[in-house]
């Protein structure tokens, strides 16, 4: 019956709810500003932008890291150029290298199994849940005498599980390290993702919670790893001033890479951080207002969450009954003028389906992870083994979420969900 007396949609040529598109869900990135162009004109002016000297060096990314990480509730902060340089250092501090797995989720960004291979590590993939997380009762199974580390990812604004996965990671003694790139100053359980685990990673990117563009931070309580991941991201150096007055005579340099973040990238994550819990509570209330407007629509079920009260708001998610309606649910409301997209498809996150990881394509000839003759392991890899989360990302929509979202756009989004699933469902 609602099919024939619903609204005739915009896909099948009647009116959309909305013309004007919807600003993207670039959080941080709205709101650079005023503020952000004074913190980098007083860093050109010093004429010191390398973090370790200059004329007049003001110490950007030192503040930087040490407000990040009293904002997290952490011990101990090391910027990074990205996020990926901060899985990377957060890995390498932990000693992941050839010969180690390293267990990841089949949702993700590229960057958390690029990290693991660059280090000369195996990627073992496990599957998640309909938090679209990794699955804390499939993570026992794929663990090996080879597993070094568990790298949970926090999707999509919201945590994973961390109880029972910290449960499963201090029983077989593995090091557990947590992706907060896509949830930066989200919680599980009162305590800031990342900071969970034994070491956290956070991306600053454009699409992030907070940006500086490009940029990252790494965290941990653990002073050792802290020495490691300066060591590791500023060529193996003790360059950084907080750590020169603690190490002891004669310690020995190691050998590191140039992940080091810039003043200008401080002095304008200094600025993002404060406007963090501003930018989440905003979030969190649009989310909360449109999931209100949208309840009780027949087959629609949304992403349910380990911890409701730690979520960004960052991202709106949910499940249709089969994926030819999620397809056709995506196309419609976005013809209605609300950008909807199906996960399978968004920005390509199910790596471990991806040719590069399947075929293992490096840009040497000769390289180490799969092949490393360190690696006792028999990790594999094809498309189609893991049918539960193909089956959840390709019946799951997502609508990105940003503070800046009227009233109107809170109820264009409801108006054009109800819409298409009067029509549809």
């Amino acid at each position: 019956m609602a099919r024939h007396s619903a609204e005739r949609l915009a896909a099948h040529g009647g009116t959309p709810v909305r013309t004007e598109p919807l600003l993207p869900g670039y959080p941080g990135g709205l709101l650079i500003g005023e503020e952000e162009k004074a913190a980098v004109m007083e860093v050109l002016d010093s004429q010191s932008l390398f973090r370790h000297y200059g004329p007049r060096p003001l110490r950007k990314v030192a503040q930087f890291e040490r407000a990040f990480a009293d904002t997290m509730g952490a011990r101990h902060a090391v910027g990074v150029t990205s996020g990926t340089a901060a899985l990377m250092t957060a890995l390498a501090a932990l000693g992941v290298g050839p010969g180690d797995e390293v267990i990841v989720p089949t949702y993700t960004w590229v960057a958390t199994v690029n990290a693991v291979v660059h280090l000369g590590a195996v990627p073992v993939f496990v599957d998640i849940d309909d938090t679209l997380t990794m699955d804390p009762a499939a993570l026992e199974a794929a663990i090996t005498p080879c597993t070094k580390a568990i790298l949970p990812v926090h999707m999509r604004g919201a945590g994973a599980d961390m109880a029972p996965i910290r449960d499963v990671a201090s029983r077989h003694h593995l090091r557990l390290v947590e992706d907060a790139a896509q949830a930066v100053g989200g919680r599980y359980r009162g305590r800031r993702l990342g900071t969970l685990g034994d070491i956290g990673a956070y991306s600053l990117q454009y699409h992030k919670v907070i940006t500086t563009g490009e940029g990252g931070m790494v965290v941990t309580d653990d002073p050792a790893l802290w020495e490691r991941a300066v060591r590791y991201h500023d060529q193996g150096s003790v360059r950084m001033e907080e750590l020169d007055e603690t190490l002891p005579l004669g310690n020995q340099l190691m050998i590191g890479i140039n992940f080091r973040m810039s003043e200008i990238t401080g002095a304008i994550g200094l600025v993002q951080l404060r406007r963090m819990d501003w930018i989440i509570e905003r979030m969190r209330a649009h989310k909360a207002a449109i999931l209100d407007g949208m309840r009780g629509l027949p087959g629609v079920s949304v992403r349910r969450l380990s911890d409701s009260e730690g979520d960004t708001g960052a991202t709106l998610m949910f499940f249709l009954p089969t994926e030819d309606l999620a397809r056709a649910f995506s196309t419609a409301l976005i013809a209605e003028g609300v950008p909807a997209t199906i996960a399978w498809d968004s920005g390509q996150h199910v790596y471990y389906h991806f040719d590069q990881i399947i075929e293992r394509r490096m840009f040497a000839e000769r390289h180490c992870a799969w092949e490393c003759p360190h690696y006792k392991g028999r990790a594999r890899l094809e498309k189609g083994m893991f049918p539960r989360t193909d089956d959840l990302l390709r019946r799951a929509l997502h609508i990105d979420l940003h503070p800046l979202l009227s009233e109107r756009d809170e109820f264009d989004i409801v108006r054009a969900a109800r819409k298409v699933a009067a029509a549809l469902l």
